[in-house]
């Protein structure tokens, strides 16, 4: 499947450098655990609204299910959720897009933790730690 922006543009995504590792389990569409098994994947970018992850698990692009992904950002240990949207081959793994399905207000912690670590991977950044303040004090509105 060809992959489509599952995030508009103008939103901004954090690549991650070094990669960021989570346990990535699976949830029915009502947020119960369909497995108690988890595997790990690797974060690839992220952002307010979803992130890119490499797996050498084929997941289906459908939205009757939810990944729960477990990571820690900035020292902050998340439990991130979202539906499959894209999915590409990539040396032998699976590159797959999801979008989140945080509650509103969880939002503006994620912006938070995103801007700390953008403050952690490139402090001479100064215009896009700007910016992701500004993106914060617009989501607390």
């Amino acid at each position: 499947m060809v992959a489509d922006p599952f995030i508009p543009r103008s939103n901004i995504r954090i690549h991650l450098h070094e990669g960021i590792t989570a346990r990535a389990g699976l949830l029915d569409e009502q947020g119960l655990l369909l497995t108690a098994s988890t595997c790990p994947v690797l974060i690839l970018n992220i952002s307010r609204h979803g992130l890119s992850f490499l797996s050498g698990l084929c997941f289906p692009v459908r939205k009757n299910y939810l990944l729960d992904f477990q990571m820690n950002i900035s020292g902050v240990v998340l439990n991130l959720r979202g539906h499959v949207v894209w999915r590409n081959n990539r040396d032998n793994q699976f590159e797959y897009g999801v979008v989140f399905h945080p509650p509103y207000r969880f939002r503006a912690v994620l912006v938070r933790m995103l801007n700390q670590e953008l403050l952690r991977q490139s402090p001479q950044q100064h215009k896009i730690h700007a910016l992701y303040r500004a993106l914060n004090h617009s989501a607390l509105q």
